[in-house]
């Protein structure tokens, strides 16, 4: 394993303040969101670290990042997403 781009307190914080942000929308906007900024503005290799550190067990993390680190998993080979939430109306 490489050294981390950025430590994993940082991105842990990080990750939280965006989960913060989003914490007036609704939980599937909310997660979308997360998703959605992790996917456009962070760097693959902080990405990565996260989702490590989520399959380590994630502690620290806020509930909702953790979600959207998921979606992170499974939609992983798609390009950005910026749009609503996947299914919405």
């Amino acid at each position: 394993m490489t050294e981390p781009v950025i430590e994993i307190e940082r991105l842990e914080e990080m990750a939280n303040q965006i989960a913060d942000f989003f914490s007036p929308y609704p939980e599937e906007r909310a997660v979308e969101g997360i998703r959605n900024h992790l996917r456009n503005y962070w760097d693959p290799r902080m990405r990565e670290a996260l989702r490590d550190h989520d399959n380590a067990g994630g502690a620290g993390l806020h509930p909702r990042v953790r979600l959207a680190v998921a979606r992170l998993r499974e939609d992983a080979d798609l390009r950005a997403y910026a749009g609503p939430p996947r299914g919405a109306a």
